[in-house]
């Protein structure tokens, strides 16, 4: 009854696409896979022991008898690589599975499909040995078609080899572009960089996978320094401020079900400003009353004056700022008469909302004698 079934809704479709014309394509062929006249070779390929290889590029059929079953292939990649795969089966009733294993025989990720025909782009792996087994419960024939691209990334990933931890994160380079890769089985890869002095980073991050991704950078101790997250298909320039030391980068799939795919990225960096602003001239002008004036500090957002009556600084003092670059002198009221004031003055630029201070200038000092 069954058989009679589906020959009978072959027979149907197969009226119904003549009809349509080009609506549907059919394989020119005739394939053993879809064969129901013709008895397909015994297939052994029942178990992760008894895999059958897969061949990139070449079309490979199954089937399976009544009340279903796995098929097995095997295939090795060495380095992380973009499978696309398609499938056809000879017609649809249940739902078919494709489940893929490393090669500890652990699922690491399933496709699924209900339609006849599917086709599946962009499922990235690491380096390594792989199992993929099709799965379907009930008789049909099928045949697939699967093909690998390299993804090359700039650090060869395989399962037993990776930076999926700071503790093995690959050493990179500032100023110079690299690659990476998220897949099926690697949600998070970190990068290790050193920062000469104090100073800004830039990191200059290209999303092309396949959802948002997280990104932060870490201190030596793997202490965030700054995180956030980026959308797929977006780039982004963040400017950090670090000091001389030992850094971390992570690029992480926001949701560990979503997001393969590769990435691009340089870190830029540039040494903090030491420049100090000149201090012209400290003066008592009038009764209890001060001036300063400094030399202007290119690329400054603003200045810091402090003054003090003891010359290293260390009393409670008093700090005016001055929020516009284009301020190069101040006033103060106020002072004590008979009183010996120093006075310095640095340089400051903002980035992401917090000061970058330059180094403080010399120090003047000046005695308030009316």
């Amino acid at each position: 009854m069954k058989q009679g079934f589906k020959k009978r809704a072959m027979a149907g479709l197969l009226a119904a696409f003549t009809a349509f014309g080009t609506a549907v394509e059919l394989p020119i062929t005739r394939q053993t896979a879809y064969a129901q006249d013709a008895a397909l070779p015994t297939q052994t390929n029942t178990s992760f022991a008894t895999a059958r290889p897969l061949v990139f590029g070449t079309s490979m059929a199954g089937s399976f008898p009544d009340g279903g079953g796995r098929r097995y292939y095997k295939f090795s990649l060495d380095e992380a690589g973009k499978l696309d795969l398609t499938l056809q089966k000879n017609y649809a009733v249940h739902t078919c599975y494709l489940k893929f294993y490393d090669a500890s025989q652990t699922e690491i990720y399933t496709l699924q499909t209900y339609e006849r025909g599917a086709s599946w782009n962009d499922l990235y792996l690491t380096g390594g040995s792989y199992y993929m087994a099709v799965q379907y419960s009930d008789d049909v024939s099928f045949s697939f078609v699967a093909n690998m691209d390299v993804a090359g990334e700039s650090f060869v990933e395989t399962q037993d080899s990776n930076n999926d931890m700071a503790s093995s994160a690959p050493e990179i380079s500032l100023q110079k572009k690299y690659k990476g890769v998220l897949a099926a089985n690697d949600d998070i890869d970190y990068f290790k960089f050193q920062a000469p002095a104090a100073g800004q980073i830039t990191l200059n991050l290209t999303n092309s996978t396949s959802d948002d991704v997280t990104f932060g950078v870490y201190d030596d101790s793997v202490n965030p320094t700054y995180t956030n997250t980026l959308y797929k298909g977006s780039k982004v320039s963040q400017p950090m401020l670090v000091k001389a030391g030992t850094y971390y980068l992570a690029i992480a799939k926001k949701d560990v079900n979503k997001g393969m795919g590769s990435y691009t990225f340089t870190i830029d960096y540039k040494k903090k400003n030491t420049a100090a602003p000149k201090l012209k001239s400290v003066k008592n002008v009038s009764y209890q009353t001060m001036t300063v004036k400094w030399g202007k500090v290119s690329g400054a957002r603003g200045y810091e004056v402090w003054y003090s009556t003891k010359s290293d600084f260390k009393d409670s003092g008093l700090m005016k700022n001055s929020y516009d670059p284009s301020i190069t002198s101040a006033k103060y009221y106020g002072l004590k008469k008979n009183k010996k004031y120093y006075v310095r003055v640095r340089a400051y630029t903002v980035v992401n909302g917090m000061k970058d201070y330059g180094k403080w200038s010399g120090k003047k000092a000046v005695v308030i004698k009316n």
